[in-house]
């Protein structure tokens, strides 16, 4: 909760001095995320390749909000999650600068004995910052590191602090 704070507090500033010719409006768009997986317990941390789609609506040139859907397959473990982010962008023609702030929840699910769960639930603080660029005046390429979740994973009743974090490449529209 204290480094997502720190990178709220941090970022702001950056949105109120910063230039930017594009205006609000709508996007869609997708990528692909390489994430790791690491308990507080220690021990071997879980990889995955995921898929994202994503949407949002720009309030202004400056802010808007966010919403993606990932999904990744390894080893038998599936991983879904959904994320909704508070985004503050600043941009010129060449480039465009963002931080993410928001919340994600989650689920890994695995083949388990027959009457038993087999899920894990997620949630927590999500946060990033990415770097854009345009290829034409609605079409941008984009690379972000996130983490994806910083909180918990409910198993059983029991609960153990999780961090989904990565890197990812993704492409949006602007309507």
């Amino acid at each position: 909760m204290k480094k997502w704070l720190a990178a709220l507090a941090l970022g702001l500033p950056m949105v109120a001095v910063a230039g930017d010719n594009s205006t609000g409006g709508f996007y869609v768009g997708g990528g692909a995320a390489d994430l790791k997986m690491r308990f507080d317990g220690g021990g071997d941390s879980l990889d995955w390749t995921t898929g994202e789609i994503l949407g949002g609506y720009k309030h202004s040139p400056f802010v808007g909000g966010e919403a993606r859907l990932g999904y990744g397959s390894e080893d038998g473990l599936d991983l879904l999650y959904t994320s909704f982010y508070y985004r503050t962008e600043s941009s010129n023609d060449t480039a465009k600068t963002y931080l993410l702030f928001g919340y994600t929840l989650g689920q890994v699910k695995f083949d388990g004995d027959v009457g038993e769960d087999d899920s894990v639930n997620l949630n927590g603080f999500s946060y990033g910052a990415g770097v854009g660029f345009p290829v034409t005046p609605q079409l941008n390429f984009n690379l972000e590191a996130r983490m994806v979740l910083d909180g918990d994973a409910k198993f059983d009743g029991d609960s153990e602090g999780i961090e989904l974090s990565g890197v990812s490449l993704n492409v949006d529209y602007r309507f």
